[in-house]
């Protein structure tokens, strides 16, 4: 957030990527024992918010939750809603795979999929180094074609 405050004061990041996955994943630890009622909540999650909106969560303050009347003015916006409502039928499918599917999911990686592998260990590193590596190719672009 301060970052992009520097960047872009007009529009800095308030409740992006990173402040989404961080709540959401401690969302998701919190509702895993719900195991099959992750479906119909999460359903319930992604409604939500195209049914009820409302001025009050239009706020810098407020607009994490998702149920905005109009989308904020930032550079990177991924509210509570209807995300949370995704990851809980994503853990809700993880949790099914792995009841019916241990063995199959629990054996060795093929080696074609080692790369896959590994950017699925390192995904917020990934994350984090994509923006200064963009920013650093678009400004030496932009400098080289002066």
């Amino acid at each position: 957030s301060a970052g992009s405050a520097l960047m872009f004061p007009g529009s800095w990041i308030s409740f992006g990527v990173l402040h989404g996955m961080a709540l959401m994943l401690l969302a998701a630890r919190l509702a895993a024992p719900l195991r099959g009622w992750l479906w119909p909540l999460g359903a319930l999650l992604v409604a939500l918010p195209l049914v009820v909106q409302h001025p009050f969560f239009d706020s810098r303050l407020t607009n994490w939750v998702g149920l905005v009347t109009r989308k904020p003015v930032t550079e990177d916006w991924v509210p509570l809603l209807p995300w949370l409502g995704v990851m809980g039928w994503g853990l809700a499918l993880g949790q099914w795979l792995l009841a019916r599917h241990r063995p199959v999911l629990a054996g060795p990686l093929p080696r074609r999929l080692a790369p896959l592998a590994w950017l699925g260990r390192w995904p917020l590193a990934i994350y984090m180094l994509h923006q200064p590596l963009l920013i650093g190719a678009l400004t030496a672009w932009q400098a080289l074609g002066r």
